[in-house]
């Protein structure tokens, strides 16, 4: 795994080449699980979601995709800043900088572009709508732009054989990864739908443009005060106030901070001007600290996640609360 020089993983063939042997079945990207699968969407399941209407109550991919591209061109432009504005341009200190910051832009590119490509394909391949591989592969198309302009800047910077390991996926250079994302755009081109059913074709439309076009998300403001501390086998309420007050479903996710176990979930109900659930007593008998975040959902296809990450993305997407 080396996500930096990346080995392409096909969008269309499971059965095509690449190193990733321990993602779920059916071996593409498609298929691929997140590293935080609760507050992460599959590109799979997130484009059945869009053919169904009905949002899952994690960041989409095509979110992810928007997060990616700001971000690479946050730096690409703050890059061209510091081009103008510093003397010491010609210093190896700088151009190291320099060949990085436009390196890591352009793999942000990549990604994004390939992310939006792999859900539009999923929704080609569950519809045989000719629109949505028509974008699919413009989408991939422009993954594949991000990728070539990159690695050929990077080709007369970085070594031809960078190594990270013994095996071939772990060595060599950008610039090498460029036929397999080829290949795959041409598979693409040539691929036919593997299970096309019955799907209302405004339904279809609709999760086309919703692809190319995510909504802005809604955002409720939300006030909740962590309870200070829980005791071990006693039951803890959790409350959540909402600017405009009652008229949403609200689920509360918590789980034991153990990675070994799978979240919970429960409605909240309103009641005294808040939402209100309770944590049973068994479920808190536990050595382990409590975390926990909110679902609102506005709509069928709005859900906001709260606290869930800030802008800078670095914050702690949840709440904690440790033993009395």
């Amino acid at each position: 795994y080396w996500p930096e020089i990346y080995t392409n993983m096909s969008i269309v063939d499971p059965a095509s080449k690449h190193p990733y042997r321990d993602s779920p079945s059916p071996l593409r990207f498609g298929a691929v699980s997140p590293f935080d699968p609760q507050l992460f969407a599959r590109v799979d399941d997130f484009a059945e979601e869009l053919l169904k209407g009905t949002a899952g109550g994690k960041y989409s991919p095509l979110v992810v995709s928007e997060w990616l591209e700001q971000l690479s061109q946050t730096a690409a432009k703050s890059l061209e800043e510091a081009q103008a504005q510093t003397a010491a341009k010609a210093t190896p200190e700088f151009r190291r900088l320099a060949a990085d910051v436009a390196i890591q832009s352009g793999i942000g590119r990549f990604f994004a572009h390939k992310l939006r490509a792999g859900v539009l394909w999923a929704i080609y391949d569950r519809t045989g709508e000719a629109k949505a591989l028509e974008e699919a592969l413009k989408a991939y198309r422009a993954a594949h732009r991000a990728w070539s302009g990159m690695a050929n800047r990077a080709r007369d910077v970085y070594a031809r054989d960078i190594t990270y390991g013994t095996t071939p996926h772990m060595r060599g250079h950008w610039i090498d990864r460029l036929p397999a994302i080829e290949e795959d755009i041409a598979r693409m081109e040539k691929s036919r739908p593997s299970q096309a059913g019955q799907h209302d074709a405004e339904r279809v439309r609709v999760a086309i443009q919703m692809a190319l076009s995510p909504p802005k998300p809604i955002a409720v403001a939300c006030r909740h005060t962590p309870p200070a501390r829980f005791r071990p086998g006693a039951p803890l309420e959790i409350q959540l106030s909402l600017e405009r007050g009652n008229g949403r479903q609200v689920r509360l996710h918590y789980r034991r901070v153990n990675q070994a176990e799978r979240w919970q979930s429960i409605e909240m109900q309103w009641r005294d001007n808040r939402y209100a659930a309770v944590i049973p007593g068994p479920y808190t008998q536990s050595p382990y600290p409590l975390q926990y975040y909110f679902n609102l959902r506005h709509s069928a296809d709005q859900i906001q996640i709260y606290p869930g990450l800030e802008a800078t993305l670095s914050n702690q997407p949840y709440f904690v609360v440790r033993q009395a």
